[in-house]
Formats: structure tokens, sequence, C-alpha cells
């Protein structure tokens, strides 16, 4: 028998339990008039360095199915594929020969520099074993400083790409803004002086010249350029007597590996950290006002977390997934229009000093950063997705398929910190009645695997969205989430219950009820919450 001792004691321990906090999510019941642009189906476009082609992509004759396949994934939940990028450092020491084949390195075995690649007709006839709708921008070579490289480029593309509707834009050069002094003379360069894209213009079909891609050049972490994007916007490059631009482009870096001493600072805290996401990101934001009051877009050609091919045990981790939701999300939410994430190797002449190690013999070392390994390789082991790949399935879900989708960066609820959360409303509509149908949700707090259930308590949040619901008392939910932020196996990392290592779902697909207008997002995870 019980004591009426020991009853009272039982009712103190459970008056003493901590009660959790439930944090009020306040969402605008219809779309206010800073909700973004409708969102593109190819919201999450990528961008692959031309000189591993061959081991993401395969040929015309030989694709890649692997990497079509994780393509197709995204595809499936947002009706559109991709643009994709080939562009990168390697575009800019690239050159066309008739009678090469496949993209194929000229590399230093001593070294690991990739001084050349090479390609013939075989490159662009490759864009035709995509899924129908996959597009493509044509990289130019401007880095060599030699107008016939380019221009035999640009001639190549239009003869040996069959279906031009797959040729996106035309894009020349990386990063010019960086070119070092001893490879242009600064003192005079200026467009008076490298009006190649008027000259190639004048060599293709009218149905190609409006094709262009102007900028990209790059932001990073205490750089200014020679190529920023508004003074290009300023220089009126695309009124009527230039080439049209199709589209501005930016590249992003956050943090970099280059060198040791960046390296040091290219942490974790650092990185997953909301309020370091936003300010980094919202250096676009006037890029993308003066893009469109040109009558144009701004796209992030090219970004990632870290520079020269990510930093191991940190872009290689389920937190990076976490990363490219949020810094994708972010972008949207200031209009840009899309995001190529860019995937590749190491290369040895962006820094000797840099992190990253190429493989053996001039094999790949791809980089940590990649959404997936396309091959098996000597120093990254066998092919195999990454654990950031569901951030893409996650991103693709959020866009959906509706073409009138709408994006809003939510403030955070009150008591919680402005760093370690994130979360974004998806409007569907037109109209200004066009109410939220989904919410994105980053919890930044992190969650290692080696906190156990305390430590997962103490970092989980409970909001409340009930009154998003209505008279409905239950949504749905699909959760992105991994035994911790530090988890680099992709077995072990899920999206709706199912692992996507080798490209196809494992696993029966868990969708959550949303009981009571309340979820629960534990630290270093994310939810997508659907409200029907």
């Amino acid at each position: 028998m019980i004591s009426q001792l020991s009853l009272l004691l039982l009712a103190l321990l459970v008056r003493s339990k901590p009660q959790r906090t439930i944090h009020v999510l306040q969402v605008p019941p219809t779309a206010p008039p800073n909700v973004s642009r409708a969102l593109d189906g190819a919201l999450t476009s990528l961008s692959f360095d031309p000189a591993f082609w061959v081991e993401f992509w395969g040929n015309r004759t030989h694709p890649n199915e692997f990497s079509m396949q994780m393509i197709k994934n995204v595809a499936a939940r947002t009706g559109a594929y991709p643009v994709i990028r080939p562009g990168g450092v390697t575009q800019d020491s690239s050159t066309f020969d008739s009678t090469a084949g496949s993209p194929a390195r000229t590399t230093d075995h001593t070294t690991g520099t990739i001084w050349r690649t090479t390609w013939g007709p075989a490159f662009y006839q490759s864009f035709s074993a995509f899924p129908c709708g996959t597009r493509f921008t044509v990289p130019l070579n401007f880095g060599n400083n030699s107008f016939e490289i380019a221009r035999a480029e640009a001639v190549a593309a239009v003869r040996y790409t069959e279906d031009w509707e797959k040729i996106w834009a035309f894009e020349l050069g990386n990063e010019a803004g960086e070119y070092r002094a001893t490879e242009r003379n600064l003192t005079t360069w200026g467009p008076a002086a490298y009006n190649w894209t008027s000259a190639i213009n004048a060599l293709l079909p009218a149905p190609l010249r409006t094709r262009w891609w102007a900028g990209s050049d790059g932001i990073y972490p205490g750089l200014v350029t020679a190529l920023q994007t508004e003074d290009l916007i300023a220089r009126k490059i695309n009124d009527a007597e230039a080439p049209v631009v199709r589209e501005f482009s930016q590249h992003m870096y956050g943090y970099s590996a280059c060198t040791p001493a960046a390296a040091v600072i290219a942490t974790v805290p650092n990185i997953h950290n909301h309020t370091n996401i936003t300010a980094f990101v919202g250096l676009l934001g006037p890029k993308v006002v003066a893009a469109r009051n040109n009558g144009s877009d701004l796209v992030v050609g090219e970004f990632n977390s870290v520079s020269c091919s990510g930093k191991p045990n940190v872009t290689d981790i389920f937190g990076q997934a976490l990363w490219v939701i949020d810094t994708t999300l972010t972008a949207a939410a200031l209009n840009v229009s899309r995001v190529h994430l860019h995937q590749g190797g190491t290369l040895v002449s962006q820094s000797d000093k840099q992190v990253n190690i190429p493989g053996v013999n001039g094999t790949p070392g791809f980089s940590t950063y990649n959404l997936w390994y396309p091959v098996d390789s000597p120093l990254r082991g066998r092919r195999r997705a990454n654990p950031s790949y569901v951030a893409q399935l996650f991103l693709a879900e959020t866009v959906g398929k509706s073409r009138t989708s709408r994006l809003l960066a939510l403030s955070p609820p009150e008591g919680v910190s402005p760093d370690l959360f994130a979360a974004y409303a998806v409007y569907d509509g037109d109209g200004p009645g066009s109410v939220p149908v989904r919410i994105a949700i980053i919890n930044w707090d992190t969650f290692n695997s080696t906190m156990g259930k305390a430590g997962a308590a103490e970092t989980s949040l409970t909001l409340d969205i009930s009154p998003l619901l209505h008279s409905r008392k239950k949504g749905t939910l699909k959760r992105l989430t991994a035994p911790g932020n530090d988890e680099t196996d992709a077995d072990y990392v899920t999206w709706a219950g199912q692992a996507w290592t080798n490209g196809t779902a494992k696993g029966r697909e868990v969708v959550e009820a949303v009981e009571d207008g309340k979820v629960n997002v534990r630290g270093s995870e994310a939810i997508l919450v659907f409200i029907e």
C-alpha cells in the first residue's frame, strides 16, 4: 500500500518537474506586401567544375545514372529540372578541341594541379543525356585572355548542342574580379578593351543572342572585387546597344579553407548560425533590386559554405544540410531567382595552402561539401550521397509544383534566439488573399550524437501554430533529422523517415500529424509543416 508520505513526495516531484515552454510562432494569415516573388521551380540549381564533368555525368551514350537519379528525385517534387552550370575555376583554363571527346584533365601528378581541361563535341552532346527540361549555361574561358579560345567554345556549343533550348545562357569567365595583376593589366582593363560578348554575339544565331550571364563574380568575407554586380548594372551593360543579359550572376562563399588562417574561423558554431547566414546573404539585397530595376534577375551562380572544396568534419556532416536549406530560403526570400550549389573537387591551383588535398595520380579529390560522390574514388571511397543531399528534397517540397508559391521569412518567437532559429512561410497564390500552405522551420541549437536524451530535451523547441489551423485540429509535417548535427553517414540521415544514400528511398515514409496545433523540433533538426 502506498503511504500518504509517498503520495506527497510523488506530488512534489510532479509539481517540481519543469514545464516545457510553448512558443507561439507568428505567421501572417495572408501574404503581406513583402512576400517574395513566385518561387522558381529550379530554385535549387547546381554548379559543377568542368574538370569533373565526366565523373559526375558521364557522356551521351553512358550517362552516370546515379547522378541522374539524384536530380530526378528533386524534379519529382518540383516538376522542374535544375539549371546546371558547368563552371568554376577550371572553366578559365579550358579549351575546345574538335578532335577531343568528353572533358579531360591535364594534371601535374606531382602536385595534383589541374592546369588544363580540354573537351570536344562530346561535352555539348552530353546535354542530350539529361532529362527533358534540364538547361545549361555554356562556360567560356576568359581567364587565359584568349578571345580565340572563348569564341571557339561558343561556336562549338551552338554547333554540337542538339537542342538550343537547353542553352540557358553563355557565361564568360569565372570570378574575373579576382584575376591577378599578372593575368591582366589592371590599369587599362575595362569594357573597351574586352568587348568580347558583342564580338561573340555576332557569331551566334539570333535566338541565342539574348542569353548571357553577366557578373559571375564572388562575395567572400572581407573581399571587395573589381567586378561587383551593381557596378555592371550601373554601366548599363543591358542597354539596347549591348547584348541582352538574361540574368546577373553573383557567387557567394561565407567561409574559406583556402588558407590555414581562414580555415580557423570556418567552424560549425560560426557557419550554423542564422544571424550570420542572413547578414551575409543580405549583401545580395541591393544587387537583386538593381537587377530587377534593369528588367532582369539575380542568380547566385555558385555558392557553398566553405570555399576551396569545403572543410572535413564541417561540410560533410548533417548540419551542412540545414545550412543549405537556410541559405537557399534566405536568398529566395530576398527575391534571388535561383541558387546554384557548387560541386567539384580539390583544385590545387586555387591555393597551395588549403586544407584539402587532391586525389592520387590525377584521380579526383571530391569536395567535402558535395551533395554526393558520383563515382568510387581512392580518397572518398564508395559512390554515395552525403548527409547534405536530403536538403535538396526538403527544399523541393518547400517550393512545390504550383509555380505560384511565394516565401516569407518569419521572426523568431519571443524568447527564442535569432541565432538559433529560422522559419519561412510559403503562401500559395498570386493575389493578396493567398494563405500559408507550408511552414519550414529549422532549430539551429546544436545537438550532437553524444548528447543523449537529456541533450535532445534541452535543445528541443515546442511551437504553437494553432492559429494557422483555424477549426481544423490537425496539419501534417515531415521531419529532416539525424542522430546529431555531427552525423557523417547518410544512412542515418532521414527525410520523412527515409534515407537516400544510394539515390533511392530506403525505409517507410513517415508523415506526422500535428496534434492540437503544436510541433516539436529538436536541436539540429528541421521540419516542413503542411497546411491542407
